[in-house]
């Protein structure tokens, strides 16, 4: 008979999909709570499915049962609750499975990054690889800005991303989010350059791929509740401020609790994104006053700068401010004042920076989107601009540049080694010989060349070039790099 009932739920299970995917059903709810580790296999088929709507479905589905297993029923007692528990952690065992059979064996890109996706949020991490990693990072950039509503959404978007990223693919995602949502990307980054748990390097990268990006005008969106605040204080000069405030457009409350100690410095914060139905901050106060804290205010401001305070004092020391602070700080509403009177380089400098790093590193075409979005009449800008073009093959676009670049540097070697090999791939003997011997003669002077390892290598092949030049000309019965006289007329 249960084998009969598991059956038939199966088969209403089934039978949904087929017909009302797209629709929230507290009845296929109470089947896979139902069924638990049973329903499994046939959310993982549809999760593999083409069906966009069914693989949503399927995705919550097996959410639900990863967070939740089994539930014990109304008149449990602790041998039945110990039991659902065990039965729970199975359930969620059996889903992590599923979910990484997915990512590694699917044959649909968007299928893995369901699944991918859910693993992270319940903590485990896997790899796959995709038959378009361009595409699927794309429309993974566009998902995350999508989501990217409130403050806290960037505070947590961009802690999951310190967390989950290598510095190399954080930069990448910005990158792909500055072309496609500019206005994500601006958010996005100015969060994580106020993360001062990142080196310093790190953030001055992320600020620079974001810098050629105008300000764009704020959204309008309905205004946050006003948070309930709490400051409370004990004998020992230790302050405590809670705050907590109702999401928008939803039950649950958020709360953020700080502890402040003696000196001035933030010794510990907790940060709850889901406190329950009904989490304002009363129990809280009501166990620390229980704890020998007394009310001392309940203003917004008094709160704000009194966690201003011992912030900027914290500050001084990065690693001493969790991940909990930048995910509450937006309750108080305190922005980046954490970092006080502090400034970053100038982030024009930053982007060129920027953009000679992925050249070298032989990634021009990232490098060249980068200047783009820079000021074109800066000298350096449109040299770097001619490199990038002529390592993607572009050469009379890249000797165009460096002409350019040429007349406002006359004494900068790379330059006139640059437009000698564009010049050389496009068939010009002459220009090419001349572009030769002006980056010899300009390396033969002190520059910043000198600390190059792979100077004297171009200088040598510019002269084993030269020569060769030569060569061919004298073969040819002609004069090579020499400058043809106007006829006088009779």
């Amino acid at each position: 008979m249960a084998a009969d009932g598991a059956f038939a739920d199966l088969r209403r299970l089934a039978e949904w999909f087929e017909t009302a995917p797209g629709v929230p059903s507290t009845r296929m709810e109470r089947l896979t709570r139902r069924l638990g580790a049973l329903a499994i296999p046939l959310l993982g088929r549809e999760l593999r499915g083409a069906d966009p709507r069914r693989r949503d479905a399927a995705r919550d589905a097996l959410a639900r049962l990863a967070r939740d297993g089994r539930e014990p029923g109304p008149r449990a007692d602790a041998r039945t609750d110990a039991r659902a528990s065990k039965d729970g952690a199975r359930v969620r065992a059996r889903v992590v499975e599923e979910l990484r059979g997915v990512a590694t064996r699917a044959t649909i890109d968007d299928a893995k990054v369901c699944a991918l996706g859910l693993l992270a949020e319940l903590g485990e991490l896997t790899t796959a690889r995709f038959a378009d990693p361009p595409a699927i990072q794309r429309r993974s950039a566009l998902a995350l800005a999508a989501q990217l509503d409130t403050a806290a959404d960037v505070a947590s978007a961009a802690d999951l991303m310190i967390r989950q990223l290598a510095s190399g693919d954080l930069e990448q995602m910005l990158e792909i989010l500055v072309e496609a949502a500019p206005g994500a990307a601006l958010r996005l980054a100015g969060e994580l350059a106020a993360r001062i748990d990142l080196p310093a390097a790190r953030r001055e990268r992320i600020a620079a791929l974001v810098e050629p990006i105008p300000p764009l005008p704020a959204p309008t969106r309905r205004a946050p509740r006003p948070a309930q605040v709490a400051v409370l204080v004990d004998a020992a000069a230790r302050l405590v401020v809670v705050a907590s405030r109702k999401a928008i457009g939803a039950r649950r409350w958020r709360r953020w609790a700080v502890l402040i100690g003696a000196s001035g410095r933030i010794e510990d914060c907790l940060h709850e994104e889901e406190a329950g139905d009904a989490g304002d901050a009363a129990p809280l106060v009501a166990s620390l006053c229980a704890d020998g804290y007394r009310i001392a205010s309940h203003e917004v401001d008094h709160a704000r700068a009194v966690v201003t305070k011992a912030a900027r004092v914290t500050a001084q020391e990065p690693e001493r401010l969790t991940s909990a602070y930048y995910l509450g700080r937006d309750l108080l509403e305190l922005g980046d004042a954490h970092l006080g009177d502090r400034r970053r380089g100038d982030p024009a400098a930053l982007a060129l920076g920027r953009a000679i790093e992925l050249l070298a590193q032989g990634e021009p075409a990232r490098a060249l989107a980068l200047l783009e979005r820079c000021d074109p009449r800066h000298p350096d800008v449109v040299g770097a601009l001619g490199a990038c073009l002529l390592a993607l093959g572009d050469d009379a676009a890249a000797a165009e540049h460096l002409a350019r670049a040429i007349a406002v540097e006359p004494e900068w070697p790379l330059h006139h080694w640059n437009l000698a090999i564009a010049l050389q791939r496009q068939g010009d003997a002459d220009g090419c010989h001349q572009a030769l011997r002006r980056f010899i003669a300009t390396s033969a002077a002190p520059s910043g060349l000198y600390a190059d390892p792979e100077q004297p290598g171009r200088v040598a092949c510019a002269e084993r070039m030269l020569a060769e030049l030569e060569r061919e000309a004298r073969l040819a019965g002609r004069s090579v790099g020499a400058r043809r006289r106007a006829r006088r007329r009779p």
